[in-house]
This record gives structure tokens, C-alpha cells and sequence, in this order.
């Protein structure tokens, strides 16, 4: 689904605020393994999935670990430099040919003064930005690589046919020879 209609649907925005953010949003499409962000850069912009499938991940020890993954009609922001102003850690890659629409975060705070709709849009990006983090630290703390897989498998099958394995291993926080032999035990 495409941004105006999702926001309209979704936050009952006017047809006044739709058109205010349809004039600032821009609507790109990206290739499988496109960069979209990359890792330590800066971005005011909060990303609107549209179409296709893409990972946040962030670098360690020079490797790109996945953080988290986004499907269609989610979005998607390096907080720290959305709400804080500052380089993010992490990037954003296309897994799938994607469109996805960039909205300038200045634009949503200035409607947001005004609107409680615009108001609910950005606790809906925060608030998927907390869940995100927060379920993946409680996972990541509290739960055998096994369990996070099956949990993965129960909750989220899609991630494991749309992601490559070395991606799904790196979200889960363990290897990918080590996701094989999780794999085949099953």
C-alpha cells in the first residue's frame, strides 16, 4: 500500500495533512542489495516501506550485522539522528526490489504541532522503533540461539523465505554454520 492511503486509513489523517505530506514525501526504488543508508551516516528522514523487504544492520568487527528487518507498510528511521540529531549506527539495505517513501521528519513535527493524527504517526514510529529494540535485547539476553530461531520460525516465517541465511544468522546472533545444524535438527 502506498504512503497517502496507508496514513489515511491508518491515523485518519485530513485530506489537508495528506497533502502537505504527499508535497514533501519522495518515493524511491531501490534494487535488491541497494544501500539505502549506510551504517554511521546521518538521516532526518523516516522511511515508509511501501514495497519489497529491507534489513537494518549496523558494523562489527568488520562485518555487517543485522539488526532488524522491515515489510511492507512499516516504518523505519535511524532514531538517533531522526529524534536526536546525531550519525545513526545502523544502515538500511534492500533484500528485495523495494519503493519506499523517505518523509523529512522536520515536515512531520511541524504538522505534528497542530494534529493529534500527526501526533499518533510519530508515537507509532517510536513506538515500533522501542518494540524492536526491546524484543530483540530480551531475546538476545534471554533465549538459546534455538529458541530465538523457533520464536522466529512461529512469529516472523516471511523473514526466513525473503532474507539470505548469513543475515537471518546475524539477526539471531549466531552463526550461519550454527543456524544450519538449528535448522536441521528440526
Amino acid at each position: 500500500m502506498q504512503l497517502i492511503p496507508y496514513l489515511k486509513t491508518t491515523f485518519g489523517l485530513t485530506d489537508d495533512l495528506l497533502k502537505q505530506v504527499e508535497r514533501v514525501a519522495i518515493t524511491k526504488t531501490y534494487a535488491k542489495k541497494d544501500v539505502i543508508l549506510d551504517a554511521g551516516h546521518y538521516s532526518r528522514s523516516v522511511f515508509f516501506i511501501e514495497q519489497g523487504f529491507v534489513r537494518m544492520f549496523y558494523h562489527k568487527s568488520n562485518k555487517n550485522i543485522t539488526h532488524y528487518f522491515f515489510s511492507e507498510q512499516t516504518f523505519a528511521a535511524g532514531t538517533e539522528s531522526v529524534f536526536y540529531h546525531r550519525k545513526s549506527m545502523y544502515g538500511m539495505e534492500a533484500l528485495e526490489p523495494s519503493i519506499i517513501t523517505l518523509i523529512p521528519f522536520d515536515a512531520i513535527e511541524k504538522l505534528a504541532s497542530h494534529s493529534i493524527p500527526m501526533n499518533r504517526l510519530i508515537q507509532t514510529i517510536l513506538l515500533q522503533a522501542l518494540m524492536g529494540f526491546s524484543t530483540r535485547l530480551q531475546s538476545l539476553q534471554f533465549e538459546t540461539a534455538q529458541e530465538r530461531y523457533h520464536k522466529l520460525m512461529e512469529q516472523h516465517p516471511d523473514i526466513l523465505l525473503r532474507a539470505p541465511l548469513g543475515d537471518v544468522a546475524s539477526y539471531l546472533g549466531i552463526s550461519q554454520q550454527t543456524l544450519s545444524v538449528i535448522r536441521a535438527q528440526r
